[in-house]
């Protein structure tokens, strides 16, 4: 008497496998290219905090310092959000007004849209 052969595991089909290593690498390349984005941006100002302390590296860009460090040119009061450039720069600007220490106001987004407004104090 003969014993029926047990029927085969059921493969992948070559081209499935393909599809998911391509998948599975694109999403490791979407993880690295996003964790290279933060890593070069971590110090912008665009990730400013209240508290947090900035230096001044150009003529209109800031980056985040530590407050104990000499590079400190500013500390954070404030963060207003959903501002046009002009209300920030403006020498009428009222959006620091709450913050009486305000010395500087820093305006960051893309222009011709809203963006958020820093509120800054002098350190030196």
């Amino acid at each position: 008497m003969t014993t029926p052969a047990e029927p085969a595991a059921p493969q992948a089909k070559p081209g499935k496998r393909r599809q998911i290593t391509i998948l599975v690498g694109l999403v490791v390349l979407l993880g690295v290219l996003l964790g290279a984005a933060w890593f070069f941006n971590r110090d912008a100002a665009l990730n400013a905090k209240v508290g947090d302390c900035l230096h001044q590296v150009g003529s209109d860009e800031l980056k985040i310092v530590q407050c104990d460090s000499t590079d400190a040119d500013f500390s954070v009061l404030g963060k207003v959000g959903d501002k046009d450039q002009s209300e920030a720069t403006s020498p009428f600007s009222t959006v620091c007004q709450q913050w009486s220490d305000t010395t500087n106001t820093y305006w960051q987004g893309e222009k011709g849209k809203k963006g958020d407004v820093l509120c800054l104090k002098t350190t030196k």
